[in-house]
């Protein structure tokens, strides 16, 4: 065996648990950076996109779960996030992608149609919004979940586990 089997021997590939979309499929206003990024993920299913600021992850979670809404053919999808930071997910949905702002949410009971919506991270810490019930959750802000120790981070894991 060489030293490089040996190795391959020990990696662990993440399972694809996602689906494929062809780029023309994509939103046209996505840059060629924000449809691979997209493309992955979709394929995937559970991914991550860490980009930095300014690269427009912002518009690759609204067209993530428009894309996922129009695979399971409709649904609800769920955008976790700091407050500060929801209207520009509406402004993008809007100006960019050319869809309806998601929906400012603070319990289940307001997320009964199909389409997409948005809360911020303490209401599924705190048990207001179960991310179980929606087919597609992006989470923004990576920061936020960054302290392992936090209660938000603790939280989290058990909150996301399986979905």
């Amino acid at each position: 065996m060489t030293y490089e089997d040996f190795l391959r021997d020990k990696m662990e590939l993440a399972e694809e648990t996602g689906f494929r979309v062809s780029r023309d499929e994509l939103h046209p206003c996505l840059k060629p950076h924000q449809k691979d990024s997209i493309e992955w993920a979709l394929k995937g299913g559970r991914r991550a996109i860490f980009a930095k600021f300014g690269m427009g992850k912002t518009v690759m979670q609204i067209e993530f779960n428009r894309q996922v809404l129009i695979h399971e053919g409709g649904g609800r999808a769920l955008f976790v996030v700091p407050l500060g930071v929801k209207q520009e997910f509406a402004h993008d949905a809007v100006e960019l992608i050319g869809i309806e702002a998601p929906r400012y949410i603070t319990s289940m009971e307001e997320a009964q149609a199909d389409g997409m919506y948005i809360t911020n991270y303490e209401r599924v810490r705190d048990g207001n919004i179960d991310p179980k019930e929606f087919v597609s959750v992006t989470l923004d802000e990576a920061a936020v979940l960054r302290s392992f120790g936090s209660k938000t981070y603790q939280t989290f894991l058990q909150k996301f586990k399986g979905v």
